[in-house]
């Protein structure tokens, strides 16, 4: 088992990630810093522009009250998850704007890392993306845990 596991993830660490196919892509694609992957919007509507994705999970940020930050749409900012030129158009990656967001209560926040999620906020799209990108993986864990909660499940409820 530990074979297979090791396999598969060596096969999904060699996997490069590709433009959607028909998809228009912009003129900066070979100058991006960041992994780019198309998401099923993006190969149903292949004429929308596609994020890079700098991290697959959230951005821990500590966020002050009250205090205006520009979300990075493009995925190609160095100060992830914030936006280094807040205006009309992203500086790097001109399809994209930054996204406004002034917070209610101090704290930390988690801000969406894969850029695939529809607000500013982590709404589990990167699990899904993480499926995409290693479905080998998602399977077999996916059955280890159905298989132990079915020995679980029967252990319990046995006569």
């Amino acid at each position: 088992m530990s074979g297979l596991l090791n396999r598969v993830a060596g096969m999904a660490a060699r996997m490069q990630p590709v433009p959607a196919a028909g998809s228009q892509a912009c003129a900066s694609w070979a100058k991006r810093a960041n992994p780019v992957y198309p998401s099923p919007w993006n190969k149903w509507f292949p004429y929308e522009p596609v994020p890079s994705t700098p991290q697959i999970g959230p951005y821990r940020v500590q966020c002050a009250a009250k205090e205006t930050y520009h979300f990075c749409t493009c995925g190609e900012s160095t100060t992830q998850p914030w936006c280094e030129s807040p205006g009309a158009r992203c500086a790097k990656v001109p399809e994209f704007a930054p996204r406004p967001y002034q917070p209610q209560h101090d704290g930390m926040k988690l801000m969406c890392g894969c850029k695939k999620a529809p607000d500013s906020f982590c709404n589990g799209s990167c699990a899904l993306l993480y499926a995409d990108l290693n479905p080998y993986v998602v399977s077999a864990a996916g059955f280890g845990g159905c298989f132990v909660f079915g020995l679980f499940y029967t252990w319990m409820m046995h006569p």
